[in-house]
């Protein structure tokens, strides 16, 4: 297969623990065409925004210092590399950048690539990194990504079981599901901005208080709708209204509270 195929990139990576391995082994043994991506406008816009995203990360973070990287391999598992948007030598580590859809979550974008992110700090060895998000045509957001060495280790564990595959010439016909099932509940507790997703399906506390949310949600809003509608019978110049055990009553700003 080219030369070009005998690594996994990030967003091998990432196609190994979404468990899109039988496609990805055809790309990598030359079965199959990668997917063109030249006629996808998002692809596409990306890649032509790169260059500006990346200028306004360091105008906005006062970074003096950015360059693109030359092709990096993992020191022990050289078929792991890893092409970089941006690496900052003053932070000692890298940026990746992306261009989304209008409203989306950057935390949770970060979540989504979180194979990708930790495959390059895998390669590079560092310890965080940037993950940068344009939004729609909005500013970028930033946020900073923890590596994490327990999903490190079952991300290298999936790509050298993917790998024995492309190596051996053999399709995988098994697809290790659980694993990988594993793996993406592992994202949760991976910090990003220091903060991390916490399951709380085993608090027993949690679980009582959700079921009362869940009970009460039709009756907390005929409460706040009602409510809302008392509000507008209040006359502009009323500083207090009252009447069948409910007072409503008009502060300095004008805010009515019942």
């Amino acid at each position: 297969f080219p030369s070009h195929d005998k690594n996994i990139g990030g967003s091998d990576a990432q196609r190994i623990m979404k468990g899109d391995w039988v496609n990805l082994y055809r790309e990598k043994v030359g079965d199959a065409e990668p997917e063109d991506l030249s006629g996808v406008f998002r692809v596409q816009l990306g890649l032509h925004t790169e260059n500006f995203h990346a200028a306004w990360f360091t105008k906005t973070m006062c970074y003096t210092h950015q360059h693109e990287m030359h092709l990096r391999h993992h020191k022990e598992h050289p078929w792991m590399c890893a092409n970089l948007d941006r690496w900052l030598p003053e932070l000692d580590t890298f940026l990746e950048m992306k261009h989304s859809a209008n409203g989306v979550n950057v935390s949770d974008k970060a979540r989504y690539y979180m194979a990708q992110l930790q495959h390059y700090m895998a390669v590079t060895g560092v310890t965080y990194c940037y993950f940068s998000v344009i939004r729609g045509n909005d500013e970028p957001q930033v946020v900073i990504v923890d590596r994490d060495e327990t999903y490190i280790e079952e991300l290298i564990k999936m790509e050298k079981a993917f790998w024995w595959h492309v190596e051996n010439k053999m399709e995988p016909d098994i697809i290790p599901i659980h694993q990988l099932g594993r793996a993406e509940k592992m994202v949760e507790s991976i910090k990003v901005d220091a903060m991390r997703v916490a399951d709380m399906t085993t608090n027993n506390h949690w679980s009582d208080l959700a079921a009362k949310i869940i009970a009460n949600a039709d009756a907390a809003k005929i409460y706040d709708d009602a409510k809302d509608e008392l509000r507008k019978l209040v006359e502009d110049d009323v500083a207090e209204a009252y009447g069948h055990g409910i007072t409503a009553k008009r502060d300095k700003r004008g805010r009515i509270t019942i």
